[in-house]
């Protein structure tokens, strides 16, 4: 998903109103944007809603492309420490489609975020945290990052074990999503 001055990944929220789910740090700055899916296609998007303070860092988007697919969506709440969760998207210049595997670590609520070892890059922004039965349990929207980090998504090595991650990505709960676009469609 891009705009004319930032991009980053969305995914699909409801295929058949072409509602399309981002970050507001993706689309503050734009109103209109150009959306490529997995399999080719382009169209277009107006962006619904968002939250301009970007707290959370959420927006919703609607696209005029048809045959879309879209993710269930899951429970937060069920997550234990240690669970598997995923995320497809567009690190930066590594990949068009990279998808990441890691650990759910905490929720933090004083931030509403779900911090997870799923590495990510610039790029991943807006993408779906999900289980591996495919059901979105979050919104990536960047990482704890402090001080030096080693990017895994450049790596030739093949990891036995996760590795050590010094950082944690962050991610809105898709509670908090379903309660802000429920607000943005009144």
């Amino acid at each position: 998903m891009r705009g004319a001055s930032s991009g980053g990944t969305g995914w699909v929220l409801d295929a058949e109103k072409g509602h399309v789910v981002t970050n507001a740090h993706v689309a503050i700055n734009d109103e209109s944007f150009t959306i490529g899916t997995f399999d080719g296609k382009t169209g277009t998007a107006t962006r619904v809603g968002y939250h301009r303070e970007m707290r959370p860092d959420l927006a919703l988007v609607q696209t005029d492309l048809d045959g879309l697919s879209e993710f269930s969506i899951g429970d937060e709440s069920t997550l234990r420490a240690g669970d598997p969760l995923l995320t497809i998207g567009h690190p930066g210049r590594y990949g068009d489609w990279v998808m990441s595997i890691g650990r759910y670590d905490s929720y933090r609520s004083v931030s509403d975020w779900i911090l997870s070892t799923v590495p990510t890059s610039q790029g991943n922004s807006g993408g779906p945290l999900f289980t591996p039965d495919g059901d979105v349990v979050g919104v990536i929207s960047g990482t704890t990052r402090s001080g030096e980090t080693e990017d895994y998504s450049k790596s030739n090595e093949l990891y036995a074990e996760f590795p050590e991650i010094r950082e944690l990505t962050t991610g809105n709960p898709v509670t908090t999503l379903m309660d802000s676009v429920n607000e943005w469609l009144e």
